[in-house]
């Protein structure tokens, strides 16, 4: 890989946010494969499993193993569709709205680590571009002429 590998660089973050995520939450027994969901479900009311999975690019049986986790250590209700059986409908628990905010702290806090003493306005750019990227990767496997 050259150094304008931008893949190299995400990948890069993508595993040391893992790491750090999964050293940060350990002591509340949540992994990095988990912690997505627990924070994208609303402190009340409920989302659909699906919901999650397609605003993060993320496969329905990792989806599934997770919320399954999660619903075990009492963090998240999960509940049948009425309007579709083969659903799940997601509501976080007292637990998991506890925790919640505990977890968005070192996200943030992640965030500040990696900018280091990078401008407000050099970041901005950073998080324009990285959200560009991500919306124009999307759109290509989504258009696989392969499938």
């Amino acid at each position: 890989m050259t150094d304008k590998s931008i893949g190299k660089y995400i990948s890069i973050l993508s595993r040391q946010a893992q790491i750090y995520i999964n050293r940060e939450l350990k002591v509340y027994d949540i992994t990095s494969s988990e912690y997505i969901f627990l924070i994208n479900v609303p402190d009340y009311g409920d989302i659909n499993q699906k919901q999650i999975c397609d605003e993060f690019s993320i496969d329905q049986a990792m989806a599934t193993r997770s919320m399954k986790s999660l619903e075990k250590k009492g963090l998240v209700h999960r509940e049948k569709n009425p309007s579709d059986k083969r659903a799940y409908m997601i509501s976080l628990t007292e637990k998991g709205k506890k925790i919640k905010p505990i977890i968005i702290e070192k996200l943030d806090n992640w965030t500040k680590l990696i900018a280091g003493d990078m401008s407000e306005a050099d970041f901005n750019t950073v998080l324009e571009t990285l959200k560009y990227f991500s919306e124009n990767a999307v759109k290509e496997v989504q258009n696989d002429p392969n499938e």
